[in-house]
């Protein structure tokens, strides 16, 4: 089983912090902690791409700044 994913369940099971059973300082731990505290990856909210933004648009980035594009965007048809 992918140890992010024991960890995770862990946190969801109601298990404690210490229930890790992998050695201090070891890659495993830290993984196991990275599944168990939610990794950035869940928290990180998801902004679209540029290129899959034609509907004319401006993209916005994750901290909600306007973006402007390096490459016009080409006019919309309507």
């Amino acid at each position: 089983m992918d140890v992010i994913r024991q960890g995770a369940r862990a946190r969801t099971g109601g298990r404690r912090r210490d229930a890790c059973p992998y050695p201090l300082e070891s890659r495993e731990r830290r993984a196991w902690f990275e599944g168990y505290e939610g990794g950035a990856w869940d928290e990180m909210p998801r902004a679209p791409h540029p290129a899959r933004n034609r509907q004319g648009a401006t993209p916005i980035d994750v901290a909600g700044i306007t973006a402007a594009p390096s490459i016009p965007l080409p006019p919309t048809q309507g």
